[in-house]
């Protein structure tokens, strides 16, 4: 183990891509397929001593901050009490002032009261999938919105901290505003706004996948209702990200950094992937126990470093080039372009300066 190990997440998927909703969009659907089926040796859900090991060994490293998040899939149909053993092993395997977070992302259809008092007790973040309206949310996510709004409405009694990931369809594209007054008048407002964009065998865009002028369009609606009446009050993580851009002098959004690779993709099986956009045979990086997870993380973050890079000549000479590096490589086209380029340059043109004006007000106010 190295003096100083690099500081890194891990997204775990331990239930696989086993869900109890079956999303017209999604892209993890049918990664099981990739492994070998449930047999004694290796079930639907990752095992108690596979979570065990990993925990042990994550929190051995000590890191400023040790963040561990659970994904799917659905990562509830793993159990409640198989989380409640993760943190009684967190508890094991932590030493006293070391930070340790827990974030959990899902459609909310299992969250109870049960599942919420222990999600407020131990200060788990959680992400749960709204797409907009019963309309819109239901046109590719079947009939959940009742159960979502209940998971809303349940966390926020317990007093769970929680975000709403909104993938952006041909379902509310073109209601980026709309989308987003519903949203806040629900009383959310901590969203994330997530581009659709899936390819057929043909490489075309399946048709429920998103353009780029389109989704830039739809930022941009949604932005323009944001800067005039809730800065300070929503929080949308594309926003933030360019906000962070002028403040901080980097995103906060790993589709706008210059590198890749802050996180380790862990299967139920033990399986390990530089990036859940990326489980397939062809990226797998090796099993649990075969070398220390850093070790797997810096050879992953070595090769993404190198995917992120491969960008075309006319990108790099991009004005806007600084606040996206080429956004996420999953989303790049075959001349190096990323798909949603369009989208990003109406976004950044008409956002950028009023947020980097937002960024010096917020500076001058902190040397007060």
């Amino acid at each position: 183990m190295p003096h100083q190990p690099p500081e890194f997440q891990l997204l775990i998927k331990p239930a696989g891509s086993r869900c109890n909703l079956a999303c017209r969009y999604c892209f993890y659907h049918d990664n099981d397929d990739y492994f070998p089926p449930p047999s004694p040796e290796r079930g639907k859900t990752m095992s108690q001593e596979m979570m065990e090991r990993l925990v042990q060994e994550f929190l051995s490293y000590r890191m400023s901050q040790s963040i561990l998040c659970w994904q799917g899939g659905e990562p509830t149909l793993c159990g409640l009490d198989f989380f409640k053993s993760v943190v009684e092993a967190e508890k094991r395997h932590g030493v006293d002032g070391q930070v340790v977070g827990n974030a959990l992302q899902t459609n909310g259809l299992l969250l109870d009261d049960a599942w919420c008092t222990f999600l407020a007790q131990y200060h788990f973040l959680v992400g749960l999938s709204l797409d907009g309206p019963r309309a819109i949310h239901e046109m590719y996510r079947g009939t959940s919105f009742d159960s979502a709004m209940r998971a809303a409405r349940t966390m926020r009694a317990h007093g769970v901290e929680f975000n709403v990931l909104c993938v952006v369809t041909q379902a509310n594209v073109r209601q980026g505003a709309q989308v987003y007054d519903w949203f806040v008048e629900q009383g959310f407002n901590e969203i994330q706004f997530i581009p659709c964009r899936q390819v057929g065998e043909d490489g075309k865009p399946l048709p429920f996948s998103v353009g780029g002028a389109e989704f830039g369009q739809f930022l941009l609606a949604a932005f323009e209702r944001w800067i005039a009446l809730d800065v300070g009050a929503v929080n949308e993580r594309v926003f933030n990200s360019l906000l962070s851009h002028f403040a901080c002098g980097a995103p906060n959004l790993c589709t706008f950094r210059e590198r890749c690779g802050e996180y380790l993709a862990i299967e139920r099986g033990g399986e390990v992937f530089p990036c859940d956009f990326y489980i397939q045979p062809q990226h797998e990086l090796g099993e649990l126990g075969e070398r220390p997870l850093h070790e797997f993380f810096t050879v992953g973050r070595e090769a993404f470093s190198h995917l992120k890079a491969a960008v075309d000549v006319e990108c790099r000479d991009c004005e806007f080039f600084p606040m996206c590096h080429g956004g996420c490589p999953r989303d790049r086209e075959p001349n190096g372009r990323n798909a949603h380029c369009k989208g990003y340059k109406l976004f950044f043109k008409a956002a950028a300066p009023r947020l980097k004006a937002l960024a010096s007000e917020l500076r001058r106010v902190q040397r007060r």
